[in-house]
C-alpha cells in the first residue's frame, strides 16, 4: 500500500472553499472538468459517480462519504494504474483561512510503481486545489 498526505492553506473562509471544493457534483473552475455519470443518494449525493479530467489525467470516481463536518471521501474506480484507492479531504477553518488536508492511500497495480503513481496523483490533486483556490479568491 502506498499513501501520501497533501496539505494546503487557502486565503478564503472555509464555507466559501467548501462550497467550491467540497461539491463532488460540479466543476470547481477552469482547468478541471467534471462529468456526473450517476447521481448519489440524498442531499449529500453519497454513491455519486463522476469522471474528472485534470490536464491529461482522466479518472472515474465514486463519492463514499460526506461528513462529519466539512469532509468527504472518494474512491477511484478506473483510469489509474492503482487499486484499493481511497482518499479523504478535510476542510478546516483557520481564522479567515482554510486548511485542506488530502489523505490518499492506494495499491499500485504494478509492484514498485507506487512512488510514480503517488507523484502523478499528487500533481493532479494540487492542480485541483489550485483551481479551488483561484475560484475562492
Amino acid at each position: 500500500m502506498a499513501n501520501f498526505i497533501l496539505t494546503r492553506t487557502i486565503s478564503a473562509p472555509v464555507d466559501k472553499v467548501w462550497a467550491i471544493g467540497g461539491d463532488f457534483m460540479k466543476t470547481p473552475g477552469p482547468g478541471v472538468e467534471v462529468k456526473v455519470e450517476k447521481r448519489g443518494n440524498g442531499s449529500d449525493n453519497v454513491g455519486a459517480e463522476r469522471t474528472i479530467t485534470i490536464g491529461k489525467v482522466k479518472v472515474r470516481e465514486r463519492l463514499e462519504t460526506v461528513g462529519p463536518g466539512k469532509t468527504f471521501s472518494y474512491k477511484i474506480l478506473s483510469g489509474a494504474p492503482m487499486k484499493d484507492h481511497l482518499a479523504r479531504a478535510m476542510f478546516t477553518a483557520k481564522g479567515s483561512y482554510t486548511e485542506i488536508r488530502w489523505e490518499v492511500a492506494f495499491t499500485p497495480k504494478i509492484p514498485g510503481t507506487g512512488w510514480i503513481i503517488a507523484m502523478v496523483t499528487k500533481k493532479a490533486d494540487n492542480q485541483y486545489l489550485d483551481v479551488v483556490a483561484k475560484a475562492a479568491q
